[in-house]
């Protein structure tokens, strides 16, 4: 069974105080499987009606069956509160896999996002075997960028001064400070290894996850800088003005977009020693996303009319993104994943190969042998372009997938749902690296 996750960003109105928002979310998913994509827009905010029509509606919902199945129900309505928010989760089973819709509310029951996501695991998250929590603490640090506030974590170890610090730079996506996907949290593993062995960390929830609603005017106007860049600028001035790391030597670690960021990271940040790309693409973003619906649409040896279909229309949208031209005119609804033109643009004008070759900071570059989204291939030019630099370092890892978790066979997205932990070897790996630059 091949399982896809997906998540659309759209922000949404509607104000009925008599309906819980359990009963406006059925409302709203009902609608939608009548086809009453015109009734929908009543859901709409008003500061949103120019960019959001019925029709982007109808195209997002009639496309899920091509990846996973026609829609066959929905059960297990629940909400929880969320500081100011209402979020609502929604299961929806398809005929190839379960998806969550996920429907966020603000204080006048107005919808302000909707994903569809996996449904969450029942597996727990379980600390790895080499977290020692006798020897580090970690304490609660807030990020601040202008207006946007983000709850972090200083991971440090136990009776050390100005210890080496790592910033943790997420992955694609609304993510959380540990980066967690199902039971796995890969940047929590990461932070908890390196403390064990005297390194400190930085992390904190995505600008995307913690502020989704003030992000929901700007869809327009989002792209690498607004996503992650700033966020980091700001925790490495966080961190230098910090008393417990204001003589450390600043590290940056990026997994997957993050480290494809790294690079760009590296250049505009002075007070950065060095950065850690963890399955960072090489290629063009859009060329490695038409490999990876290949990948999962040929899991079962079989690539069907409907899927078929998909990558064509795929192929299309990309062909939009390959044009200066159309991708500027390109209306999201047109563009691979839904993303705005702006944020398209955004990656387009960013080469993080040419960049990371005039990076002046050594570079440490890790990669899953299994891993299906970033794969041995950006590892391979990586190192072509980079090891003229004696103080680069390559290493690969047999049985690792994209979340350097060890696993056997073809990757596949349900193996995500499977509790695991980061390798122990990666962890040794990148205190053995930023501990030879302390000497």
């Amino acid at each position: 069974m091949k399982k896809i996750t997906f998540v659309l960003l759209a922000f949404l109105s509607y104000a009925v105080k008599s309906q819980t928002v359990n009963e406006l979310s059925e409302s709203f998913l009902n609608k939608m499987l009548r086809g009453s994509y015109d009734s929908c827009r009543s859901y709409f905010d008003a500061s949103v009606l120019d960019k959001i029509n019925p029709q982007m509606i109808q195209s997002m919902w009639e496309k899920i069956p091509n990846y996973v199945g026609e829609f066959k129900s929905y059960e297990n309505v629940r909400s929880e509160k969320q500081d100011t928010l209402e979020v609502v989760l929604m299961t929806c089973a398809f005929e190839k896999t379960k998806l969550d819709l996920k429907l966020v509310y603000n204080t006048p029951k107005k919808i302000v996002g909707i994903f569809f996501q996996p449904v969450k695991s029942k597996a727990v998250y379980n600390v790895p075997e080499y977290y020692r929590v006798e020897k580090l603490y970690e304490t609660k640090l807030e990020l601040k960028t202008g207006d946007y506030k983000m709850p972090g974590m200083l991971c440090v170890p136990n009776n050390t001064e100005n210890p080496p610090v790592v910033i943790f730079v997420h992955g694609s996506g609304p993510n959380d400070k540990d980066e967690t996907l199902g039971p796995n949290k890969v940047l929590k593993d990461l932070a908890l290894g390196l403390a064990s062995n005297g390194i400190a960390s930085y992390r904190y929830d995505k600008r995307t996850l913690a502020e989704a609603q003030k992000m929901s005017s700007l869809q327009d106007k989002i792209g690498l800088e607004e996503e992650v860049i700033e966020d980091v600028l700001s925790a490495v001035k966080l961190l230098r003005n910090h008393p417990t790391t204001k003589s450390s030597k600043i590290y940056v670690a990026g997994h997957s977009l993050g480290a494809m960021c790294a690079p760009l990271i590296a250049k505009k940040g002075k007070d950065i020693s060095g950065i850690i790309m963890l399955a960072g693409p090489a290629r063009p973003f859009e060329d490695m996303l038409l490999e990876q619906f290949t990948y999962l649409f040929n899991l079962d040896s079989i690539i069907d009319a409907d899927e078929k279909k998909s990558l064509s229309d795929l192929e299309v949208q990309i062909k939009k993104v390959k044009d200066p031209k159309q991708l500027k005119t390109a209306k999201a609804s047109e563009l691979p994943l839904g993303q705005p033109s702006y944020y398209w643009q955004s990656i387009k004008k960013y080469n993080q190969v040419q960049t990371a070759k005039g990076v002046k900071q050594p570079i440490l570059v890790l990669q899953g042998k299994r891993d299906y989204q970033v794969t041995m291939t950006d590892f391979e030019i990586w190192k072509k372009e980079l090891e003229n630099n004696p103080k680069n370092q390559f290493i690969s890892y047999e049985g690792l997938n994209h979340l350097f978790i060890k696993g056997e066979g073809k990757c596949t997205p349900a193996e995500y749902q499977v509790s695991g932990n980061v390798q122990e070897q990666v962890i040794k790996d990148i205190c053995a690296w930023i501990k030879a630059f302390q000497k």
